[in-house]
């Protein structure tokens, strides 16, 4: 069982399909990272930005676990269902958008920095509005994750740690998207947001 102190925790059902949606979150993560083990022609720019990401997402995750334990203040105090029915419903919508990103991208999609030798700049499905939205779909499925956790400051550590993460791959990956594809990617980059419509 788990403490009272997790909003999941005060039904056995939400203890179920909460742990089952953050289950198929992590399944769904290493199976992403999986596919960087495929062969490829091009460029590593990285730039250690996926250091970022491991380092970052595991610490806000660790952080927003522990919150409700030691800061109950920051307790959520909305009304309780409807609260766990949003946090189910970001997850599951944030992990949509990311395989949307994923699948729309193709063979592109690494989580590194690559720069294929026959690389096109994609800009249909997702990325017709955002430039990055398997980010955003990862900052969305966070925010779920710490509305289930039922705890203020689990929501700004989970999502707090993919933002962070997510800010310094941006600027290293579009610094190397506008290398290749110059004014083709600065009229792409005048069009869309980064990761959150209408503020970034």
């Amino acid at each position: 069982m788990y403490h009272a102190a997790f909003l999941f925790a005060s039904d056995r059902l939400w203890s179920v399909v909460f742990l089952a949606s953050y289950s198929a979150w992590g399944v769904m993560e290493l199976s992403i990272l999986a596919r960087d083990r495929r062969a490829a022609t091009g460029e590593k720019r990285d730039a250690g930005s996926r250091l970022a990401f491991t380092l970052l997402i595991p610490a806000g995750l660790v952080a927003a676990w522990y919150a409700p334990l030691v800061w109950p203040f920051a307790r959520i105090t909305l009304p309780s269902r409807p609260t766990f029915y949003g946090a189910i419903a970001l997850i599951w919508l944030g992990m949509a958008l990311r395989l949307w990103a994923v699948a729309t991208l193709g063979r592109f999609f690494r989580t590194r920095v690559f720069i294929h030798d026959d690389h096109k700049l994609v800009t249909s499905g997702p990325y017709r509005i955002l430039r990055h939205p398997s980010y955003t779909g990862s900052f969305i499925t966070l925010i779920g994750v710490g509305l289930g956790l039922g705890n203020w400051i689990s929501v700004a550590a989970a999502a707090g740690g993919v933002f962070l993460a997510s800010a310094i791959r941006i600027v290293v990956e579009e610094r190397s998207l506008a290398e290749r594809f110059g004014d083709e990617f600065e009229a792409h980059k005048h069009r869309t947001w980064a990761i959150i419509p209408f503020i970034w």
